[in-house]
């Protein structure tokens, strides 16, 4: 189990960068292309977009997770190099979007 314990942080990581990702990628969708209120406006309804967003979310976090660990077993260096990446990636599109977007 020792022998796989970075691939499976470097998993981790993947799966948790991915949910910001997909949240802002889709709140970008609902704000060009559908006409979605505020999510911080809305204090509760039957249907907010908010949580279907991060669902999809963690669906994507979860169908990932495979592919992840196949990547880190067969070059670890490689991948977390793409991570270090996708960080900064994240980072600016959950900003972008927070500013811009809300």
């Amino acid at each position: 189990m020792r022998k796989h314990l970075p691939a499976a942080i470097a998993t981790a990581l993947a799966s948790v960068l991915s949910i910001p990702a997909t949240y802002a990628v889709l709140r970008a969708y609902d704000v060009l292309f559908k006409k979605e209120p505020d999510p911080a406006k809305i204090v509760w309804s039957a249907y907010i977009a908010m949580f279907w967003r991060l669902g999809v979310g963690s669906y994507v976090a979860g169908m990932l997770i495979p592919l992840a660990f196949m990547a880190a077993r067969a070059d670890l260096a490689k991948t977390v190099r793409v991570l270090c990446t996708c960080v900064v990636v994240v980072a600016v599109l959950i900003g972008f979007q927070g500013i811009f977007m809300p």
